[in-house]
């Protein structure tokens, strides 16, 4: 690998040797003015090939281009320097009197127009590079391809109906995380790695979320390990998951160094190939088998700008283990590959279309109309730019979802919704008829809603439940660790009538069904869990809001929740009373059907 990096080097320098082969032929009179060009040369050449092995910078003939331009520049003043100097430090003596020899000021004065021109052309170019941005700002926005869409169904959002068994839950990469901290301690000389990062695909028809050790701390711990032992995965859907560590030996990461780090391997497999590597850090997939593999989108960039032409999106594959790597023109990858668009990409690609498909000077410019400018929630989700995504799964596709709003801070409706296939890159555009409310909307009244237990709303996501558009937002503890559920309906305004909160995905459905009125009793499919028959004495009832009731029975550990709405009767029980009824258990959750039998009445 340091050949190739120093040929790519040459290539990024090669317009340096000019002036040093001028100023050799012009100061060779001693053998140490030839040391002293000899020296600044090597010195030009081990910077530029520390800052291209180390900074990997884009194989773009811009920037091959611009880089040698830089380099012109800076040798032909340091080789000037030397010309016009080394003559007075080193005398030649001729005939028993000293005199200088001096190939003269007027060729220093050469190397100084150099430096000088070259920095103009350098200048010149990035002017260039940034005026074509702004010129094809509107060409690129339409070349998103994004679909659009007058109303939202046929989006790919989670349908939950009573014919739908689907249950909306997706763990946090938070909770995740917290989860995987607390079995890290079981995996051998666990205080050499850290978890960094971890990426959602499916394995095995499920989702999962997959994430490798990486080393954690300095080049001498590195260098006495040498490799990671493996990775953790775990269920995406299943609050109760456990994560499981799988042992595999993988000696090409990111955190690791030299030619097995993982960035630069990829990076050193795409010379001569015009591509750039998108600026996050590769992320493990795993094979059906199991194998790792780290994956990274590619792209060319739009004509003379820099910016990303989104029809010509690349992905390579490292192998974790052995070291090769296969680049893909995207669609031709391997079937297991889930996520071949990165969502930092996927982010740019919304914000390209969201604010400047009708021009730069309509979205940024003094006295723009701002017409059809729309921008992403930020800081909801857990992924892209600004956290603006959330991954979802749906119908065995993985997206990216993002709620789109007015640039108007002051506005807090959605405008409609953005899903980005991670795959494929295909991007979706649906509008919102209804009035509903923004994800951050979402999440502070959960947190209002839980106000006394300082937990934290996290990664809101939008379902449509019973037709309902609905966001389901999970609460954490400061430690990430998950705590309770809140259903918001998306068009309410956060009243008791329009949420329900539980500690389970299951009854907080039926909680939430409840408050509208659902005949859930013509559609005992709808409900979750196993029916029985219970009878006992009340121990204790608490009104939950105005459309149910939860009460414990002696010598029960379950918690009873009953609808007052639909069954009035419901909310004359008090402790004491003797009753019977049928409900459907979920775990430590009975959600009762029907009128409860009070014989106390």
């Amino acid at each position: 690998m340091l050949l190739l990096f120093l040929l790519l080097t040459l290539e990024f320098t090669v317009l340096s040797f000019v002036p040093f082969g001028y100023a050799l032929a012009k100061n060779h009179s001693t053998h140490l003015r030839v040391q002293f060009h000899v020296f600044v040369q090597v010195v030009l050449f081990l910077v530029a090939l520390f800052f291209l092995y180390f900074m990997n910078p884009d194989q773009t003939w811009k920037m091959v281009i611009g880089f040698n331009l830089l380099w012109l520049a800076v040798a032909a003043a340091l080789h000037g320097i030397v010309l016009t100097f080394s003559n007075h430090i080193i005398p030649h003596r001729e005939e028993g009197r000293r005199e200088v020899n001096q190939p003269g000021f007027k060729l220093a004065g050469k190397f100084l127009g150099t430096t000088v021109g070259s920095l103009l052309l350098l200048a010149a170019m990035i002017l260039v590079i940034m005026a074509a941005g702004f010129a094809t700002t509107k060409a690129v926005a339409r070349m998103t391809d994004v679909t659009e869409n007058s109303t939202t169904k046929n989006a790919p959002m989670p349908v939950i109906n009573s014919q739908s068994k689907e249950v909306p839950v997706v763990n946090s990469y938070k909770t995740v995380r917290n989860q995987m901290q607390n079995s890290l301690s079981n995996v051998p000389d666990s205080n050499v790695y850290s978890l960094n990062h971890a990426r959602v695909q499916f394995y095995h028809d499920k989702l999962v979320y997959i994430a490798p050790l990486d080393f954690d701390g300095s080049f001498f711990r590195y260098n006495h390990y040498k490799k990671v032992p493996g990775y953790f995965i775990v269920d995406a859907t299943s609050k109760n998951a456990k994560p499981k560590f799988v042992r595999k030996s993988m000696r090409y990461t990111p955190s690791a160094y030299f030619g097995h780090d993982a960035s630069r391997k990829i990076y050193a497999s795409i010379v001569g190939r015009g591509l750039v590597v998108s600026g996050s850090a590769p992320q493990l997939e795993i094979n059906e088998s199991g194998h790792p593999y780290y994956v990274q989108t590619l792209y060319k960039q739009y004509g003379l700008s820099n910016r990303k032409n989104y029809r010509k999106i690349y992905v390579a594959v490292l192998d974790s283990v052995s070291g090769k790597v296969k680049v893909y023109k995207q669609g031709t990858e391997p079937k297991w590959i889930d996520v071949t668009f990165d969502p930092n990409i996927a982010s740019e690609k919304i914000y390209s279309y969201a604010a400047e498909r009708n021009g730069w000077w309509n979205a940024h410019g003094f006295g723009g109309s701002r017409l059809g400018v729309m921008k992403s929630v930020e800081k909801v989700g857990t992924e892209g730019h600004d956290d603006v995504f959330t991954p979802i799964a749906y119908k065995n596709n993985i997206y990216y979802f993002t709620s789109m709003t007015s640039n108007n801070k002051k506005q807090t409706s959605v405008l409609g919704y953005m899903y980005v296939n991670a795959k494929t890159g295909k991007t979706y555009y649906y509008r919102e008829e209804a009035d509903a409310m923004t994800p951050n909307r979402a999440d502070s009244l959960a947190e209002n809603r839980m106000k006394q237990t300082q937990w934290k709303a996290n990664m809101p996501l939008l379902y449509r439940i019973d037709g309902k558009p609905t966001w389901v937002v999970s609460m954490i503890d400061d430690n990430g660790a998950f705590m309770s559920y809140v259903y918001l309906l998306a068009n309410g305004n956060g009243t008791q009538d329009t949420v329900a909160v539980g500690t389970d995905a299951k009854s907080t459905l039926q909680k939430y069904r409840n408050l509208f009125n659902t005949d859930l009793g013509t559609a005992s499919s709808s409900y979750s869990g196993k029916k029985q028959q219970f009878n006992g004495t009340v121990k204790r009832v608490v009104k939950v809001n105005n459309s149910e009731v939860a009460f414990l029975l002696n010598e029960n550990e379950n918690v009873f929740y009953a609808s007052i709405k639909d069954y009035p009767r419901n909310m004359f029980i008090q402790s004491g009373d003797q009753i019977s009824f049928t409900g459907y258990k979920d775990g430590k959750t009975v959600v009762v059907v029907k009128d409860i039998n009070n014989k106390t009445l």
